[in-house]
């Protein structure tokens, strides 16, 4: 079956990491669970992330 086409604008972002994050980006990467290489991970990682900054508000209660 062919891959559907994203529809999302990708963008490219420079960032410096260090050495042990770059590692473990490339040992995920090796599982082949999060991305291809350090890079998608590192994309997937970015992303997850500001969705949950984004996401919806948490419940808040009431303070009497």
């Amino acid at each position: 079956m062919a891959k559907s086409k994203n529809e999302v604008v990708s963008r490219t972002v420079r960032v410096t990491l260090s050495g042990q994050s770059v590692d473990l980006l490339e040992q995920l990467a090796q599982q082949g669970i999060y991305g291809r290489n350090a890079a998608e991970v590192a994309g997937r990682f970015v992303d997850n992330a500001l969705q949950q900054y984004v996401g919806p508000p948490k419940l808040q209660l009431k303070t009497k």
